[in-house]
């Protein structure tokens, strides 16, 4: 009785294991068309618009950025989460309307732009080389000076992933200015 017992038990978990996969295939919106994420690899969109927010960061060294975090919703209920930054010598704030992938430092103070997923299913996780992930970020004007105006904003462009394969990204993001932290 025991071994059946036991072998029922791992038969029950075995199949929970392998056959409980996550429904999120990245698509599944809220509507909300004042605030989102989105960005698409080779065709395939994902989509953060559950939650969004977006605040100016002084920092005590000579970089300052505009972070952003979104969510987006599963069908399970679970959230996916991104989290995306620009980063600029903080003599004037989000100077121009080019940022090249990867994060500004002290020691190179051009204007970046960087963004990971978090998501268990789906990582996506670059490194900071602009030469290796070619992805070019433009701010659509104006740049929101005050708290309560929105960044909006495109990236475009190709990088390679963990086989060596190139592949193209896109995307876009609507934010209104948060408190400034």
């Amino acid at each position: 009785m025991k071994t059946i017992l036991k072998t029922l038990i791992l038969t029950v978990f075995l199949t929970l294991a392998f056959n409980c996969s996550d429904d999120d295939d990245g698509t599944t919106t809220t509507g909300n068309t004042q605030e989102y994420f989105k960005y698409t690899i080779d065709g395939v969109e994902r989509i953060f618009d559950f939650e969004v927010e977006g605040h100016f960061e002084t920092d005590a060294t000579t970089i300052d950025k505009f972070e952003i975090n979104a969510s987006g919703e599963q069908p399970s209920g679970s959230l996916r989460r991104i989290a995306a930054a620009f980063t600029f010598d903080n003599t004037a704030f989000m100077p121009s309307t080019t940022y090249n992938w990867g994060i500004a430092q002290d020691s190179n103070t051009t204007e970046k732009f960087y963004f990971a997923e978090s998501t268990s299913t789906n990582l996506f996780i670059l490194t900071a080389d602009f030469s290796a992930h070619p992805i070019v970020a433009t701010v659509i004007p104006p740049n929101p000076v005050n708290v309560g105006e929105y960044l909006e904003f495109t990236f475009t462009g190709t990088f390679q992933d963990g086989n060596n394969v190139t592949r193209s990204i896109d995307g876009l993001c609507r934010v209104q200015r948060g408190m400034d932290q």
